[in-house]
């Protein structure tokens, strides 16, 4: 039985068939299987090998390679804050505090398995947008510290109420 279900199955086939070679796809198909389960478990990396012929070395090279791929559980709501030069002028250092004591009395309050975890990113390449972060997959301007407890809010109310 596999570890993935039948439609990231089929998306995993549909990558592997776009592109000359099966080691070519190892970016969008760890892409989808984290998008689908959060982060890219050991018993994904062996199926990828097992089934698809990928070779373990290289997918785990891929996934300590990129930071964007997770090979540890990951919270719900994953911020990564721009602290580029740009962002950094533009009041990113108080916005990641504030986000960072937001994280601190959520696990206070309900333990280790909070709603956000925090992640600074050395650029997020939108700085007309500056300072900027993502959450999850969406972007995210100007989000100063002034913004930050209507944004954390937005994504979890019932956490932070």
């Amino acid at each position: 039985m596999s570890v993935f279900g039948d439609g990231l199955k089929a998306e995993i086939e549909g990558f592997l068939k776009r592109y000359e070679t099966r080691r070519s796809a190892i970016l969008p198909v760890l892409h989808a299987i984290q998008d689908v389960h959060g982060w890219i478990k050991p018993e994904h990396i062996e199926e990828l090998h097992t089934v698809y012929g990928l070779d373990r070395v290289h997918v785990k090279e891929v996934i300590t390679f990129y930071d964007i791929y997770k090979d540890k559980p990951v919270r719900k709501f994953q911020i990564r804050y721009c602290k580029n030069i740009t962002c950094h002028m533009l009041g990113a250092r108080p916005a990641i505090a504030r986000i960072r004591e937001h994280i601190a009395a959520l696990d206070a309050a309900h333990g280790e398995d909070g709603a956000f975890s925090l992640e600074e990113f050395p650029c997020l390449g939108k700085c007309d947008g500056a300072p900027v972060m993502l959450v999850n997959k969406e972007r995210v301007e100007h989000a100063t510290v002034d913004k930050i407890d209507q944004l954390l809010t937005k994504y979890a109310p019932t956490v932070l109420r």
